[in-house]
């Protein structure tokens, strides 16, 4: 049987309908992902990171966080879910990081603090491709994953204090500044602690070298949450105050 061209163009036009959905789809979420990824990965990166931490020192048996190595958990069969994970921690702070200088510092993209935080990001990564060395075992690939961490830990503090210069003279952020400043002096003041048990200058706290590892790094996570929650709201505010511009009845 003939189909009608009325039939004709009704397929025609649903065609149409639905191709044109998809790349409005891909459109609203490359839109979100540029609106609202940095905050996001500021808010589920230290989240990932630490449930990954846990769980993973849960089930190694052998394992103790209050007196082992957080790079530990990179050795062994299950060693690849923990370099992953500081991998994608890094990455999220790289993404993180940018978007809180473009709102905290426009123009600014590539200033004194985004360029620590980004090799804050960069340390995470190099972690993971250079594994720890089993205890007892002293290797270059060792070495130099002791380096990235020691770099790490100096470089967070720093950035807290770069981070609270620049809030305190923005009136939206001005209130998270003295948080920003209290979150680096008390990441300051374990890195402190951390390394001379590192060098072995304070051999008494040495069987609590794990937990001083993570609260050096547990200080400055919880900062990345609150301040990416806090990047969430401000984008809220910048994307309805962009659509009532265009007129938008639903802003």
């Amino acid at each position: 049987m003939r189909r009608s061209l009325g039939a004709d163009s009704m397929d025609n036009l649903d065609r149409w309908n639905g191709n044109r959905s998809r790349p409005s789809r891909y459109c609203a979420l490359t839109r979100f992902l540029r609106a609202r990824g940095p905050a996001v990965a500021g808010i589920a990166g230290p989240i990932l990171f630490w449930s990954v931490l846990i769980i993973l020192g849960q089930v190694q048996p052998a394992y103790n966080a209050v007196t082992h190595d957080i790079s530990l958990l990179a050795i062994g069969d299950e060693g690849w879910t923990q370099t992953t994970n500081f991998i994608v921690f890094g990455l999220s702070i790289i993404v993180f990081q940018r978007g809180l200088v473009e709102a905290i510092a426009p123009g600014r993209a590539w200033g004194s603090m985004s360029i620590l935080a980004f090799a804050s990001g960069l340390a995470l990564v190099a972690m993971a491709i250079f594994p720890t060395d089993p205890p007892g075992i002293w290797t270059a690939h060792g070495a130099v994953h002791l380096g990235a961490v020691a770099v790490l830990a100096l470089l967070l503090p720093i950035v807290c204090f770069m981070a609270a210069a620049t809030v305190k003279r923005l009136a939206p952020w001005r209130g998270y500044a003295r948080f920003t400043i209290l979150t680096g002096m008390l990441t300051g003041m374990m890195t402190l602690v951390l390394l001379l048990v590192w060098g072995g200058a304070w051999r008494a706290l040495h069987p609590w070298l794990g937990l001083f590892e993570r609260a050096v790094f547990a200080v400055p996570s919880v900062w990345m949450g609150v301040m990416g929650v806090r990047l969430m709201k401000n984008r809220g505010i910048e994307l309805d105050t962009a659509a009532r511009a265009e007129g938008d009845p639903l802003a």
